[in-house]
């Protein structure tokens, strides 16, 4: 399956191309990105990452894409981990910087999410992220997440918890739904 919105479309892992891999590979390995993501850049060797994500895209409680934007170049990854019951966490990573607020972001999100809802039949999508990263709660809120709570780790970084209820979801869609059709969308209280 290969979920699509606007310019992007998810991949599964199995379909990268080596020069896909080494992008991923770049993308882990940036400090920027490891530092918005809470983790150190990653020195794990290409064969053992290909290995050790595989694997992991293969458990029964994950979905795992690539985003690939319209000229079909591999420009990040996006999943639903934790997937439990009717609910799952959403993480992504738009690694290529010549993508950074150019909302690619959203998109694939939007992707996700109709994966999400209309076809693992979710409820609820969560998401953590950090405080000082103000790019992706902006990203996060235009596809309709809301903060549900803040609390600083030991490390004294605030932790951000957002959540999209289906409801919340089913609205958002309709209105972008009509706004790409250029229809005029009443705003909600």
């Amino acid at each position: 399956m290969r979920p699509a919105y606007g310019r992007v479309t998810l991949r599964p892992l199995e379909e990268f191309s080596d020069a896909d891999w080494r992008r991923l590979q770049s993308h882990f390995r940036d400090p920027e990105i490891a530092h918005l993501n809470g983790t150190p850049p990653s020195r794990v060797p290409l064969w053992l990452l290909k290995r050790l994500l595989k694997s992991d895209a293969r458990r029964s409680d994950r979905a795992t894409f690539g985003i690939f934007d319209e000229h079909d170049d591999f420009i990040g990854t996006t999943e639903l981990y934790d997937v439990r019951g009717a609910q799952g966490t959403l993480g992504i990573i738009i690694g290529e910087r010549s993508h950074w607020a150019r909302g690619y972001g959203p998109e694939a999100m939007h992707a996700l999410l109709g994966y999400a809802f209309d076809v693992l039949g979710l409820d609820l999508v969560r998401l953590n992220t950090f405080g000082d990263n103000l790019r992706a709660q902006a990203a996060f809120r235009k596809v309709g997440f809301h903060e549900v709570e803040r609390r600083t780790e030991a490390s004294g970084r605030i932790d951000v918890r957002m959540e999209l209820p289906r409801a919340t979801w089913s609205s958002v869609r309709h209105d972008h739904v009509a706004a790409s059709r250029g229809m005029r969308v009443a705003s909600r209280p």
